[in-house]
């Protein structure tokens, strides 16, 4: 038996792989030289040389150089989705509101479970639309001018009275503010009752956002505050009984004793109702004075806004409707001309 050669055929392969195109090699079995050829290993393989490019004819044109496009001098601004400014200085816009509930009626034939499931379809757009219009609206006031939210009231109130905010953006920015820190109790409301929310929000609206309050919530809310108001007008105090929140323009606040300042912000509806029930020594006097004081504070900004921005005549009807609420008349059966005249004669008092 031949002895194994030191190196490996293998080996000597590969040092062959790596050699020149043409190789002489030993043979390790019967020592002879012996010439053989390789692949031409790919490692050592030449690029292949460029082509001579073809010389232009005499006749031909040089190439001209592409240039770039020159940008325009003034593009056009991207459209925006959310406008920071309403189009109308008077009116905020119309997502303060709350949208339109359109509840289906049931045919006769219509079984009653197909009923209910399209009614809590069109309660669940009905809320769903109206959370939307709450985040736009916070959108919109975080983008106006003067940057109102997480202000303190006098710097917004003199932001409107020098002109730098408008009545519709004032507005705007109170609603904002007042239905988003409304949001988590409804939200925790929404969690517990679910499908049977639209049923309990009617007895806590106090716990909801104004913008996803329901036509049948409204109505509860008018009703009984004006009939808190007609108790509170009959239980006044003494000599200051039968007398309208325009009499607190009228006089002196130094003659006013802590059951007075209750007694309108019991009217106004600036307190909780079950604060009614507690005798007049538990209630928190200075809560009550500066409720009212910024009560007094806000509608003389209103009112010079109004005037400023359009006057009542161009205010719409929902917006004359919730500016008598907040001056505390009637407005339940009443119609649109009645509401605008009541609010016209009411202004022309405090401004006289």
């Amino acid at each position: 038996m031949l002895p194994r050669p030191r190196g490996s055929t293998q080996a000597l392969y590969r040092r062959s792989f790596l050699a020149p195109y043409y190789h002489i090699s030993t043979n390790p079995f019967n020592r002879s030289l012996r010439t053989f050829s390789t692949p031409k290993p790919r490692l050592y393989a030449s690029s292949p040389k460029p082509k001579p490019k073809p010389k232009p004819h005499a006749s031909a044109k040089p190439p001209v150089p592409a240039t770039k496009p020159q940008p325009p001098s003034s593009p056009p601004p991207p459209p925006a989705r959310d406008s920071p400014v309403p189009p109308d200085p008077l009116n905020p816009p119309a997502s303060t509101h709350p949208p339109p509930l359109s509840l289906p009626t049931r045919p006769a034939d219509l079984p009653v479970y197909k009923h209910y499931y399209r009614l809590g379809k069109a309660y669940a757009i009905f809320y769903k639309t109206g959370l939307s219009a709450l985040w736009s609206n916070y959108r919109l006031a975080r983008s106006l001018p003067e940057r109102p939210l997480g202000r303190s009231t006098a710097s917004v109130h003199a932001a409107v009275k020098d002109g730098k905010l408008s009545r519709a953006q004032f507005q705007l920015a109170r609603r904002a503010w007042r239905d988003l820190s409304k949001l988590p109790p409804f939200l925790l409301v929404w969690i517990v009752c679910g499908e049977f929310t639209p049923l309990v929000v009617i007895f806590v609206s106090e716990l909801v956002p104004r913008v996803i309050w329901i036509p049948k919530q409204e109505r509860k809310a008018r009703e009984k505050m004006e009939a808190r108001r007609r108790a509170v007008r009959a239980e006044g105090p003494h000599g200051f009984k039968d007398l309208e929140p325009l009499d607190l323009f009228r006089r002196p606040e130094k003659s006013w004793t802590e059951d007075v300042y209750l007694h309108y912000a019991r009217y106004l509806g600036l307190v909780p109702a079950w604060w009614d029930r507690l005798p007049s020594t538990l209630v928190p006097a200075m809560v009550v004075r500066s409720r009212v004081e910024r009560w007094m504070q806000y509608v003389d900004v209103d009112h010079a806004a109004i005037a400023r921005d359009g006057g009542i005549d161009r205010l719409e009807d929902r917006e004359v409707l919730w500016a008598c609420e907040e001056r505390g008349l009637d407005v339940l059966d009443k119609g649109e001309q009645e509401l605008r005249k009541a609010l016209r004669t009411w202004m022309k008092a405090r401004t006289g």
